[in-house]
């Protein structure tokens, strides 16, 4: 009896809890929805109660309820919706991506090219082809096509993938919960140079966002040349630029797993992390240097395809590589994997 009594209280207590949860803004009132779905459980609950009515048991059903709340705040919190047998992810969705061609301002006349339109000249027979020519330069000027770019990603939590080609500038998949994470796009173009800014805003509910999953995927164009930053905070990081002109690549974050696929182009990558798990993988027609400093790590560098100088590593197969890459890891508690692979 003292048990049943004391489970009673403890929903109660708990109810009151989620209330206060919900007005402080620590957890959204959706959070009643997935606990409603569980109304089942009151059935239970009371069959229970008649069958262990009057015995020791009978505090079973004010604790199926007692565990029910807590199943259903705790999906809540992760983003998880009670709509299938295995739930399904409460978020949006956002896309942002650019043309290759951009059109640019027109240059507006010069007082001198005003002058020379006022001034009158002789008429002659109009030259058809030479007009159509200088029309189709005016028109040309008007666009300007990107041959390089610089991308910066400022996220938060989550995953962040690279994968897959496109024949935009590039294309950024977002799909989060919060409308915080909500990603948004700075351009600017200086001739036939992009820089281009992907980010969120502040996020103020850090409570909340260490328990929520992102999923961020950047698609590039593989005749582009790129400079990638990207600066994180507990993402974890899986890029394949093998198929990419990345000349140089940095990434900065927290607590995160890293996993790289190198370019096969010339190269730069710098790394600055916390305590993360960091691996890399190297294509065998690219040389590489490494060097780590880091604070306890443990290194491990395929021996059969490096050897030790000065402060750092260096492969087999530099001097002769047809690409080289530098690569500069500064960590702090760490596993670093350095590894060549076949790569098509």
């Amino acid at each position: 009896m003292k048990a049943n009594k004391l489970i009673k209280g403890l929903i109660l207590l708990l109810i009151g809890i989620i209330l206060l949860a919900n007005t402080l803004q620590i957890l959204d009132w959706t959070v009643w929805s997935n606990i409603f779905k569980l109304w089942p459980l009151l059935v239970v609950c009371l069959g229970l109660s008649l069958i262990f009515r009057g015995r020791s048991l009978s505090f079973l059903g004010p604790l199926i309820i007692f565990l029910g709340i807590i199943v259903g705040v705790g999906a809540s919190y992760m983003g998880i919706n009670f709509e299938g047998i295995e739930g399904e992810m409460l978020r949006e969705a956002k896309t942002l991506n650019r043309e290759i061609v951009i059109e640019v301002e027109k240059i507006p006349e010069t007082e001198e090219a005003l002058e020379t339109e006022v001034t009158p000249e002789i008429e002659t027979a109009p030259d058809t082809e030479t007009t159509l020519e200088t029309e189709a330069a005016l028109e040309t000027e008007q666009y300007s096509e990107i041959e390089r770019a610089s991308i910066e990603l400022d996220l938060d939590v989550g995953k962040l993938t690279l994968g897959g080609s496109t024949s935009l500038l590039y294309e950024f998949n977002a799909q989060y919960r919060y409308k915080e994470f909500e990603p948004f796009e700075k351009f600017s173009l200086t001739g036939k140079e992009a820089d281009i800014v992907i980010y969120h805003s502040p996020i103020t509910k850090k409570w909340i966002s260490h328990h929520v999953r992102n999923d961020w995927q950047l698609k590039l164009n593989n005749q582009i040349i790129y400079e990638l930053s990207a600066k994180t905070g507990a993402i974890d990081t899986d890029f394949n630029l093998s198929g990419f002109k990345v000349e140089k690549l940095t990434i900065k974050g927290g607590v995160s797993n890293i996993n790289l696929v190198l370019p096969q182009y010339d190269s730069e990558i710098m790394i600055d992390s916390g305590v993360s798990n960091i691996k890399i993988a190297i294509p065998k027609n690219v040389g590489a240097t490494v060097n780590i400093d880091s604070g306890i790590s443990a290194k491990d560098l395929d021996v059969n395809h490096f050897i030790k100088k000065d402060d750092g590593y260096i492969s087999n197969n530099y001097d002769y590589a047809k690409f080289k890459t530098e690569i500069e890891i500064d960590c702090g508690v760490s596993n670093i994997e350095v590894s060549y692979m076949d790569i098509p």
